[in-house]
């Protein structure tokens, strides 16, 4: 099991397409202060509503699912959430959950080994933890949340997987 640090953008998109159950078989999540309060705040200015997302985070957190870890200190780019789960990504040499194009581009450059939303559906397909179905589903599911460049990669490798693999829908 791989070490890795969250990032609010990952979290969020992961929950809303409902794959965040799996990430546990395959990594220890570990979080900051920041990608938890990105996550779990709600204005009550704006709203009274609470969010799905915020309600897993704390269910998984209450569960001992999630770690809370703080990295020495913080990039000054990007939000909050990005510039310390980046920092804490580097610092330990863990894995980056992140699905933001533009600080992912950033963390790839500095050599960081990094998972997107689709780049974990395509791990639960490779390993058959899910069907052809249901990965092209939530790759679906992430159009309106997910960098056009990255679904495409996905849906390349997918394809090839299932081709390889003989699998149909």
């Amino acid at each position: 099991m791989l070490d890795a640090s969250l990032d609010t953008s990952f979290w969020n998109i992961a929950a809303q397409v409902g794959i965040v159950p799996y990430l546990f078989d395959y990594f220890q999540v570990h979080y900051c202060k920041a990608v938890e309060q990105e996550i779990v705040t709600t204005d009550p200015q704006e709203t009274s509503l609470i969010y799905p997302q915020a309600i897993l985070f704390r269910l998984m957190k209450e569960s001992g699912r999630l770690h809370l870890a703080e990295p020495g200190e913080s990039l000054k780019l990007f939000g909050a959430g990005e510039a310390f789960a980046i920092s804490l990504a580097q610092e330990r040499s863990w894995v980056l959950l992140l699905n933001d194009f533009r600080p992912l581009q950033f963390a790839l450059a500095l050599g960081l080994s990094c998972i997107t939303v689709p780049d974990f559906c395509l791990i639960l397909y490779l390993d058959r933890k899910i069907t052809l179905q249901a990965v092209k589903g939530y790759i679906n599911r992430l159009r309106s949340t997910t960098s056009l460049k990255l679904l495409r990669q996905a849906e390349a490798v997918v394809d090839q997987i299932a081709q390889e693999r003989g699998d149909r829908i």
